[in-house]
C-alpha cells in the first residue's frame, strides 16, 4: 500500500561500504587471505580498511603466458612488477625489507600472509589509492606508489592518468542480432468442434 501520509524521504548522504576512490588516509590493514577460486587458481587478497569501516580489496592472480605475456622473460618481468606491488605494503611496516627467495607463485603468497598477518593487530595507520577498475567496482590502485606509512608527511603517492577516478558508464548492450529474433504470436488455432464465435 502507498499512502502520503506514510511516505518518507532520506536526507543523509549514502555511505556505502567501499572506500571512496583518490588518496585516503588514515587506513589500516584488515586482513590477508590465500584462497582459491571455483576453478581452482590460488590468489591473494589484502584488504584495507578506513576509520568509518569502509574496505578497499587488492587482489592478485599468478601471471601465466598468453596474449601480452609470450616469453619467460616477459612472465619474469610481469612477477617483478607484481611482486613490487606487493612489497610496497611491507615496507610500510618493516623497515628494511625481509629477504625472501621463493619460488612459485603459492609460495609467494604465503610468504606474504605470514609476513604481514601479524602487523594486522598494530592497527598501523597507512595512506592508499583507491581508482575504479573498468567495469566499475573500487580497487586499490596498481599504478605507481599506492600505499605509504602516514607518518610520511611528503606523499610519494601521485594520482596518474591510468588511474579512473569518475566511475565509467558502462551502457547496456543491445542486441542487434538479425537472427535472433522473439518468435512472433501465433494465432489461436480455429475451434474443431465446428462451434464459431461468430455472429452469423
Amino acid at each position: 500500500m502507498f499512502s502520503t501520509k506514510t511516505a518518507t524521504t532520506n536526507n543523509e548522504e549514502f555511505s556505502g561500504n567501499y572506500m571512496p576512490v583518490g588518496i585516503n588516509e588514515n587506513v589500516t590493514l584488515k586482513e590477508v587471505n590465500c584462497n582459491k577460486s571455483p576453478q581452482g587458481l590460488d590468489f591473494l587478497e589484502i584488504v584495507f580498511e578506513n576509520e568509518g569501516g569502509q574496505t578497499a580489496t587488492m587482489t592478485e592472480w599468478k601471471n601465466t603466458k598468453g596474449l601480452y605475456i609470450k616469453t619467460d622473460d616477459d612472465l619474469q618481468k610481469r612477477d617483478n612488477a607484481q611482486f613490487g606491488r606487493i612489497c610496497q605494503i611491507i615496507d610500510c611496516y618493516y623497515p628494511q625489507r625481509p629477504d625472501a627467495e621463493l619460488q612459485t607463485f603459492k609460495e609467494m603468497i604465503d610468504w606474504v600472509k605470514q609476513m604481514l598477518d601479524p602487523m594486522i593487530a598494530t592497527k598501523k595507520k597507512l595512506r592508499l589509492k583507491v581508482n575504479y577498475d573498468k567495469k566499475g567496482y573500487t580497487r586499490v590502485s596498481s599504478y605507481g606508489i599506492f600505499v605509504e606509512d602516514m607518518s610520511n608527511t611528503d606523499s610519494q603517492i601521485k594520482l596518474f592518468k591510468n588511474d579512473l577516478m569518475e566511475r565509467p558508464v558502462v551502457a547496456d548492450k543491445e542486441n542487434n542480432d538479425p537472427l535472433n529474433v522473439p518468435p512472433t504470436a501465433t494465432p489461436e488455432t480455429e475451434n474443431t468442434a465446428g462451434a464459431s464465435d461468430l455472429p452469423f
